[in-house]
């Protein structure tokens, strides 16, 4: 086991090697036990390239975040962004808007109403079963006792939430392709890396490092799902289009939507409200006129197209140290 760890930690690996590291070794990052095994085998891996490793704490006791910056974020002007958390899995059939917070926001309720109906009637089964324990034959209470350890493990679930096994798509993906470029640029301080925490299921992560001195003024790339889709896009606010035609210049052989979000409410329901300063480059599909991420939060999430997550890689390389 720590033959094959150090082979994966070994420099200049190719995009199958930080998919089977990130996507695979290091996949369960969903509670806050597996974000520390995460934490505690990809530090030596970023600091082997000569990066420092830190974090950004918000301190909240009921949700904390804790971003991993990786290089100096004070010195660089610019960031790659990602998150690393991993979501839960979605009851429902559930699809993922990258730049439409109220279609996501509809769907999340939509979980919290049934996931509170279960919750529910669990409850009151085992009301049922207790207050008519003592009045059942031995049987059907050694059965009761079954359904009562089922209905309670099942409640937990439901208030913690189930981790999605899978998650190429959202976010396995994004994560290799940092350490690709981490790899390739570690001799450039211009250039830092963060990993958001809690930021798959809400913008938590990128809220806590706006809350940090000095950074509405650093220009950002959000890497999000970009294992497979039929669409690549790059969005981005008016002010920068300059940057987003150089980005896209800088992956040829991938066809490119460039989206400009001009109109403030349309702005508002994207990430870029958070950084204006920011490219979001995202992968999906285009549905009745709006940007969608298939068969995240699902054991579907498994698909991942290394090709053009290399040619991905490649143009961001060049576009960065550019």
């Amino acid at each position: 086991m720590e033959k094959d760890l150090h082979n994966l930690f070994s420099f200049e690996k190719n995009m199958k090697d930080h998919m089977m590291l990130f996507g695979v070794t290091l996949a369960k990052r969903y509670t806050n036990r597996q974000k520390r095994i995460f934490t505690s085998q990809a530090e030596p891996f970023f600091r082997k390239l000569g990066y420092g490793f830190s974090f950004q704490d918000s301190s909240k006791k009921l949700s904390r975040v804790v971003n991993i910056i990786i290089g100096d974020i004070a010195k660089a002007n610019t960031i790659v962004l990602c998150p690393y958390d991993t979501p839960s899995k979605s009851i429902l059939p559930y699809c993922y808007f990258p730049f439409n917070s109220s279609d996501n926001l509809k769907q999340e309720n939509r979980e919290i109403f049934l996931r509170s109906l279960s919750y529910i009637g669990s409850c009151y089964l085992t009301y049922w079963i207790i207050s008519r324990f003592s009045d059942l034959p031995l049987l059907q209470r050694i059965l009761g006792g079954f359904i009562l350890a089922f209905l309670i493990i099942f409640c937990y679930r439901l208030i913690v939430g189930i981790p999605n096994p899978v998650n190429f798509n959202r976010n396995s993906a994004s994560l290799a392709l940092v350490a690709a470029l981490a790899e390739r640029t570690r001799n450039k301080s211009e250039i830092a890396y963060v990993l958001l925490d809690r930021n798959t299921e809400s913008n938590a992560g990128l809220r806590t490092l706006a809350s940090e001195a000095g950074m509405r003024n650093k220009f950002f790339i959000y890497l999000d799902c970009l294992a497979e889709g039929e669409e690549l896009v790059c969005a981005h606010s008016p002010a920068l289009k300059s940057n987003a035609e150089r980005l896209i210049a800088a992956l040829p052989g991938l066809n490119v939507i460039d989206h400009v979000f001009s109109e403030e409410e349309r702005l508002k329901e994207t990430n870029l409200q958070i950084f204006p300063n920011m490219l979001h480059l995202c992968s999906g599909t285009i549905r009745n006129r709006k940007f969608v991420v298939r068969n995240t939060r699902s054991k579907k999430d498994f698909k991942v197209d290394i090709p053009r997550l290399e040619k991905i890689r490649d143009g961001l390389i060049n576009y960065l140290k550019g």
